[in-house]
């Protein structure tokens, strides 16, 4: 085989590997009850809600997207996009983040030999009213469960109640949770929302 072609095999190859190591499923919280349902359904906040940029955007970002998902509130966005203030300001109190490493041994094994981690998912932010900034209502929603890369997360993603192909946070259930957790505090929204304080 001619230098050229064997260099193409390699590299096909080694985009083979990458992929089925990319191959992911990560864990989902377990789906809310009926009624924690109907109180997401029934709850809407006459309110708005500017994030505050943090230091490393990604979060905020993903914080915005996630926040805004939810439907809980007339429009979630950057603090700075808003021309007349926000009814509350978002900021992100904490870090939540997976698990960085390079799964050498799936990628070695083109997905035969899974890599399995323990990755935390979630959001940890503070609502503070634009004017007055107090009281904050701290929102805390975190979860820990296993990620596998390798063909092992196919049968997870596909198979298991509460493993999902892919990222997470991009499922219905994390919304679903997240939004939950905010309800929770909904008296003490709806009557700031309002002025009172």
């Amino acid at each position: 085989m001619a230098a050229g072609g064997q260099k193409a095999v390699a590299i096909m190859l080694m985009i083979l590997a990458l992929g089925i190591a990319g191959c992911g499923s990560s864990a989902l919280l377990p789906e809310l009850t009926e009624e924690q349902l109907k109180a997401i359904a029934t709850t809407r906040f006459k309110a708005t809600v500017g994030v505050v940029a943090y230091k490393f955007p990604v979060y905020s970002d993903t914080l915005i997207t996630q926040l805004g998902q939810t439907q809980l509130f007339e429009r979630v966005d950057a603090l700075e996009a808003f021309d007349t203030p926000p009814t509350f300001v978002a900021q992100v109190d904490r870090r939540v983040y997976g698990h960085a490493g390079i799964p050498l041994w799936t990628i070695i094994s083109l997905g035969a030999v899974p890599t399995t981690v323990g990755e935390e998912h979630g959001h940890v932010f503070s609502l503070l009213p634009f004017a007055t900034r107090s009281p904050k209502i701290s929102i805390d929603f975190r979860y820990r469960g296993p990620s596998t890369l390798g063909w092992a997360a196919l049968y997870k993603g596909l198979f298991l109640r509460d493993q999902t192909l892919g990222d997470s946070r991009k499922h219905k259930r994390f919304i679903q949770n997240l939004a939950w957790h905010v309800v929770r505090h909904s008296q003490e929204l709806s009557r700031l929302a309002a002025g009172s304080p």
